[in-house]
């Protein structure tokens, strides 16, 4: 399932005023993932959000930090686009939890500029490890005619649901 999307300044920037857009301080993480292990860079927003961003020798890839500020900036928004991908997957009460915005090693398998990691947390019930998630990739095919840039959204992993859906 895919969904189209363009990036919208005023609206995306009206919405993230309802989160933290400050990516703080950045550290070295080592990670490992089905490609290798390998350091990369995590900030950690105000509602525990994490931000990954590649390695660029012994620091956070300039070009990383600069597309996590935009995203971070909009996220209300495209998280949102990404919401409304991954909710027919679950049914009954309760929230999607913003887990994860990866930039990093994880984004380049998946084919995707950033990844967008997502909980699904019952109501009444807090976010555990057998809460299920949702990969969600954004890839950028192409600008609109306009300039703007369109993203592809895929959903790119699914753990942890209770099926029949």
């Amino acid at each position: 399932m895919t969904l189209h999307t363009r990036t919208v300044a005023t609206e995306g920037a009206a919405q993230a005023r309802r989160f933290p857009t400050q990516l703080g301080e950045f550290v070295r993480v080592s990670r490992l993932s089905a490609m290798a292990p390998h350091d990369e860079w995590k900030a950690t927003l105000a509602d525990q959000t994490e931000i990954m961003v590649p390695e660029e020798g012994d620091r956070p890839n300039p070009l990383g930090v600069a597309k996590a500020i935009a995203v971070v900036q909009s996220r209300a928004y495209l998280g949102g686009r990404a919401v409304q991908l991954i909710a027919p997957f679950l049914r009954g009460e309760g929230a999607w939890r913003l887990l994860t915005i990866d930039f990093g090693v994880e984004a380049r398998r998946y084919e995707s500029e950033f990844l967008m990691c997502f909980a699904f947390v019952a109501a009444n019930t807090r976010l555990s490890s057998s809460s299920p998630y949702f990969v969600v990739g954004f890839s950028q095919s192409k600008a609109s005619e306009e300039g703007e840039p369109v993203f592809s959204l895929t959903v790119k992993a699914i753990a942890g649901i209770p099926f029949p859906v």
